[in-house]
């Protein structure tokens, strides 16, 4: 049996609403979106939903760094994106700013005015705590960096929820219930709603035709991650070896008594480097 295989079925077995197969299938389901919506957004008021898209992608050309949103949705004009997010990622300030520009740009066609544009929310629903700060929920919005008192309004909003917060009166009992959930606590004798959520990975995890499908997505993405890895192996290998070359090529020319300036330029020229990026590498060679 393969190793993909075998944390495929290992995975299947004890996945809960945090495993990101099963909580991209739950929540394509308008009873479960909606009620999480309501509970992470209180103050929208939101009543309805149209149907939530699992997994939708956007990706323009095969050279194009697409995206794809493990929960999108529109309620009463307003756009939201969920994700479960459950390893530590250094770049998620940066990735949350691509799937920003990736969701604003299916919005409005050529000639139509700004104003035209909705406001999105994107929600990261984190098992860690993304900041160490011990808050549940973290929101970002654009303020004046002077005064605190101004704010742009590009009508983005960007939620963070932490399942291990340590400030429970910040935020409503139903996300506090959902958060424990997402922390591993089972009990649901007090919500209705984790109950339901429960009852449904139960209800998957015993039906086989559903327990194929998630193999076969496991599958895919352990695959994808492997040649993704290869690629990015392959990619840092070719850096590395340029970076050696040059290297080499500036102490060649230092020992045969080439002056700097001779240096700089022919590495300009033969290595394709601004003036700034010859100056950086003869500097750390000399």
């Amino acid at each position: 049996m393969s190793v993909i295989k075998t944390n495929a079925m290992s995975n299947f077995a004890n996945a809960d609403i945090t495993d990101d197969i099963f909580f991209c299938r739950i929540m394509s389901e308008k009873q479960y979106a909606l009620p999480l919506l309501q509970r992470i957004f209180p103050q929208l008021n939101i009543r309805s939903i149209e149907q939530p898209i699992s997994q939708f992608t956007i990706k323009n050309n095969r050279k194009e760094h697409g995206v794809r949103f493990d929960v999108f949705s529109e309620a009463e004009q307003k756009y939201f994106d969920i994700e479960m997010q459950t390893t530590h990622d250094p770049t998620l300030g940066r990735r949350i700013r691509y799937y920003q520009g990736k969701m604003d740009s299916t919005f409005l066609k050529a000639g139509e005015s700004y104003d035209l544009l909705p406001p999105t929310y994107i929600v990261f629903i984190c098992t860690f705590d993304p900041f160490a700060e011990g808050s549940y929920k973290y929101e970002f919005s654009h303020i004046y960096d002077q005064t605190n008192h101004v704010t742009l309004k590009t009508g983005t909003h960007v939620i963070l929820l932490n399942a291990y917060g340590t400030n429970p009166e910040s935020i409503n009992v139903g996300l506090l219930n959902f958060l424990k959930l997402a922390a591993g606590e089972k009990a649901t004798r007090y919500d209705p709603y984790l109950k339901q959520i429960q009852d449904k990975i139960a209800q998957l995890k015993d039906n086989m035709q559903w327990r194929m499908i998630y193999m076969q997505e496991y599958n895919a993405i352990a695959v994808k991650e492997r040649a993704e890895g290869i690629e990015q192996g392959r990619e840092e290998g070719l850096k590395q070896g340029r970076e050696n070359s040059i290297a080499l090529f500036i102490q060649n020319m230092l020992a045969q008594g080439s002056n700097e300036k001779d240096i700089l330029k022919t590495l300009m020229i033969g290595f394709q480097l601004s003036e700034e990026e010859a100056n950086d590498y003869l500097h750390a060679n000399q």
